[in-house]
């Protein structure tokens, strides 16, 4: 496929399909489409991902629309977006290259990157007597093949070396390799008189490539 960038402040994204190419999508974000593109349903069992995996997520809850992904096969044009600032980035991913994204992120991927979507990290914050469980989704996507996703707001890119780490939030992590190690720990925010309650933080360490994003 090729996909280009159309707009600046809410961009789209353009894909362009060759005669039977195809490529998968989340079913809500298309805009638009022309020439006989052919839309089909892709459930994530036919992808390889059970439904008792995304159960065991906790992240899919029991609608049925959060099971499968639209595609779309060419000749044509199909136009997406999410509806949002930030940066449209096009990753091309050669045989056996694996990155892992955030969730909620992914725009479009081809038919022939392997997809899976896992649990990256995990925490829970105490408020009172109840116990809040907090979870990073991320989408396990594994070359070769070229896919799209946006950030909110403005990509930041590193490259970590072994040992290596930086210090995000936990929405502030966009994308990681994965010989990336990432933990979650606890930093203590300051109060108006000295005092303060502790917050999650991530700690990714290298080595790897990741990106944060800043409009979090």
């Amino acid at each position: 496929m090729k996909a280009d960038t159309v707009g600046t402040i809410t961009p789209a994204v353009l894909v362009q399909l060759r005669p039977g190419e195809k490529i998968l999508a989340e079913h809500e974000i298309m805009l638009h489409m022309d020439g006989p593109v052919k839309i089909a349903r892709k459930t994530m069992k036919q992808l390889g991902v059970s439904r008792a995996h995304l159960m065991g997520m906790q992240s899919r809850g029991d609608n049925e629309e959060s099971y499968f992904f639209a595609e779309f096969e060419g000749p044509g044009n199909v136009t997406f977006s999410r509806d949002r600032a930030g940066e449209v980035r096009v990753l091309d991913l050669a045989p056996n290259q694996v990155v892992r994204l955030r969730s909620g992120h992914l725009i479009c991927f081809d038919e022939t990157v392997r997809y899976y979507p896992m649990v990256l990290a995990q925490w829970v914050i105490q408020r009172g007597n109840e116990r809040e469980n907090h979870y990073l989704f991320v989408d396990r996507l594994t070359g070769p093949g070229t896919i799209v996703f946006q950030s909110v707001g403005n990509v930041l890119s590193f490259t970590l070396n072994p040992n290596e780490a930086i210090r995000t939030s936990t929405e502030g992590l966009l994308l990681a390799s994965p010989t990336n190690g990432v933990q979650v720990n606890w930093m203590q925010a300051g109060g108006a008189f000295g005092g303060g309650f502790a917050q999650p933080v991530l700690d990714v360490r290298g080595p790897g490539a990741i990106m944060v994003h800043s409009g979090v």
